[in-house]
């Protein structure tokens, strides 16, 4: 393969890579980076009017850890539809005594808790929960497990936890670049949801900053169209100079 036409497979393949990288999907949202565009509109438990003709109902998740030598491995569990992913180190869990497995949840509450004064819970309540097999008494948790939650448009702040004797704030972490993603490291099982001061906007996004979001990547992509035109042309007239001449005709 000559030098010209192996820059243009090496283009060729730039290219298809950088469109991969503006068009694709994940098939799961991993925790905080990576996370560019949400695979399909938020799905909603109660949706707000304006969405619920077009609005998919959220799906739950669930996993089975086993345990081992006394010890609940880790491991991770996440909805179906990827808008919770939840991940368990190893020691995470005390299981009580004769536990063969650790069966873990993530369910939407459908009628969740009452939110706290001057709070508003953005988008979905999610119930989470760990039972041993075979079962007996409770499983208790040893250290906290990290929390991915994915948040409706509009205003957000920072996620909640409910034990059942109330709501509390817990330090929340927001992923990069403005995608809907938060995570929080969970101290129990309960409720989690996402929330917003009562009243709150979403802050505007300029056009300088979607721009800037996006200039690298089409960048790129305009380096690798330029070069590869390059590239054909080179081509094109390594193949003229290489073509035979025709004889002229004796007249």
């Amino acid at each position: 393969m000559t030098r010209a036409r192996r820059f243009g497979v090496a283009a060729l393949l730039l290219g298809l890579a950088a469109a991969a990288v503006l068009h694709g999907r994940l098939t799961a949202p991993p925790v905080y980076d990576g996370i560019v565009v949400p695979p399909e509109p938020y799905r909603w438990e109660s949706p707000p009017p304006n969405l619920r003709a077009g609005n998919k109902p959220p799906l739950s998740g669930q996993a089975t850890l086993p345990v081992l030598n006394g010890q609940v491995a880790g491991g991770g569990v996440q909805t179906d539809d990827s808008q919770v992913v939840i991940y368990f180190g190893p020691g995470t869990f005390r299981a009580p005594a004769g536990t063969q497995s650790v069966t873990c949840t993530i369910a939407p509450d459908p009628n969740p808790p009452p939110h706290p004064a001057g709070v508003e819970i953005r988008g979905n309540v999610y119930r989470i929960g760990c039972v041993p097999q075979p079962g007996g008494a409770p499983v208790t948790l040893a250290s906290s497990y990290h929390l991915t939650l994915r948040f409706p448009p509009g205003a957000f702040q920072e996620i909640h936890y409910n034990d059942g004797s109330g709501w509390r704030a817990l330090t929340t972490q927001k992923s990069p670049g403005g995608d809907p993603y938060a995570g929080v490291n969970a101290p129990g099982f309960g409720e989690y949801a996402a929330t917003a001061p009562t009243g709150a906007t979403a802050p505007g996004e300029n056009i300088f900053a979607v721009l800037g979001r996006y200039a690298l990547l089409y960048y790129i992509l305009a380096f690798v169209v330029l070069f590869g035109a390059i590239a054909v042309i080179q081509e094109l007239r390594r193949r003229r100079h290489r073509a035979p001449a025709r004889p002229r005709k004796r007249s």
